[in-house]
């Protein structure tokens, strides 16, 4: 057989060129001059180039894909979509900035920023699909879009009498003392001017309204944030810069009776209990919580700079974190409730957590990647 055009070749042959179970097939009915060109025309246009045109079309959408490439999973589906499975700290802002809809039962909904708090409240999966007007689609988890933004279930506290003071506060720029004096300066028998002025005043106070929203906005910006879990005398602390675990401690302690359940604690509350058992874990109990404290006041400096922290503490054992004069009282409006129910509060449980709430899917609907196979 003699090829005299490798686009020839590729066009007469275009399911076998790239299938290297048929050409092991092919390759005895090729002469040697066939053979020598055809491996020529595979070695520049085949299937390792373009994987490696696939490759340079993922960084556009990753951030330093070289830093992140054994996190980031790329394959191309039947129908040639691009398909992205990574954590959400490693994916381009710009990127993430274009999904404003959410997608529900193959319809795009564009929800602004109260409508997203209503729908994120009443949403019954952990999993909410994003899309954009490109086509693409996000599997991302509910818990880190708009977190600050919706008071829903999952909030732990939230303050309507500091909420109500600061809506007070909310215009005194405008009527402090120092502004007032500047009213001397205005032309009030120019009507242009005046009206000029209060137009910037109000756009000023609409600033917020006004300010470009997008789901994923806050969760872009976050750089640092903590998962605590507490339950049943174990406890576990984790921080992190983006997706880079920084500090990790836990403590666990024998305070819950194991033949007949129930912990110590909440059980003496019904029933004075004198066994030997129970004397151990009541001195357990107090040493539990001492470690707690201690491992929350050393961590203090990271709580602080936490954007957002993840607690589970279920019953009893949020009263011990977050009641008052508690470790975590402070942090109060930090904090949302872990949505995974875990066994136990461990560092096998904090990794979960953190890749079941950082993990995203990306469906990329890419001209650019179609354009490979035509």
């Amino acid at each position: 057989m003699e090829i005299n055009n490798k686009l020839q070749f590729k066009n007469n042959f275009p399911i076998i060129f790239y299938d290297k179970q048929i050409m092991s097939h092919f390759w005895p009915f090729l002469d040697e001059n066939s053979i020598k060109t055809l491996k020529n025309c595979l070695k520049k246009t085949g299937a390792k180039e373009q994987k490696k045109r696939i490759k340079e079309i993922v960084k556009n959408y990753v951030i330093d894909f070289g830093k992140y490439n054994e996190k980031v999973k790329y394959n191309l589906n039947e129908k040639k979509i691009l398909t992205l499975s990574t954590n959400i700290f490693n994916i381009r802002k710009d990127f993430l900035k274009q999904f404003t809809h959410i997608q529900y039962k193959g319809e795009n909904l564009e929800l602004n920023q109260k409508e997203l708090s209503q729908y994120l409240k009443v949403y019954p999966k952990n999993e909410v699909f994003l899309s954009n007007n490109d086509k693409s689609i996000a599997k991302i988890s509910k818990s880190i879009i708009g977190y600050d933004n919706y008071n829903g279930s999952s909030k732990i506290d939230d303050n309507e009498n500091e909420n109500s003071e600061e809506e007070n506060n909310k215009y005194s720029m405008f009527y402090t003392e120092e502004n007032l004096k500047e009213l001397k300066n205005i032309d009030f028998s120019n009507k242009d001017l005046i009206i000029e002025r209060q137009r910037k005043i109000l756009e000023q106070m609409n600033k917020v309204n006004i300010e470009e929203f997008f789901p994923l906005k806050l969760i872009s910006n976050v750089n640092y944030w903590s998962i605590i879990l507490c339950e049943g005398g174990f406890f576990a602390y984790a921080f992190f810069l983006k997706d880079q675990l920084i500090e990790h401690k836990s403590d666990h302690k024998y305070v819950v009776r194991k033949k007949a359940g129930l912990r110590q604690v909440i059980k003496d509350n019904k029933k004075n209990i004198k066994s030997i058992g129970a004397q151990i874990r009541r001195a357990n109990e107090k040493k539990h919580q001492e470690n707690i404290e201690l491992i929350l006041k050393l961590n203090e400096d990271n709580l602080m700079k936490s954007d957002i922290i993840f607690l589970q503490a279920p019953g009893f054992n949020k009263g011990i974190l977050i009641g008052e004069n508690k470790p975590l009282f402070s942090y109060k409006k930090k904090i949302l409730n872990l949505p995974y129910n875990l066994d136990r509060a461990n560092y096998t449980n904090l990794i979960y957590a953190f890749k079941r709430l950082t993990n995203a899917y990306f469906e990329i609907d890419d001209d650019n990647i179609k354009s490979l196979f035509k």
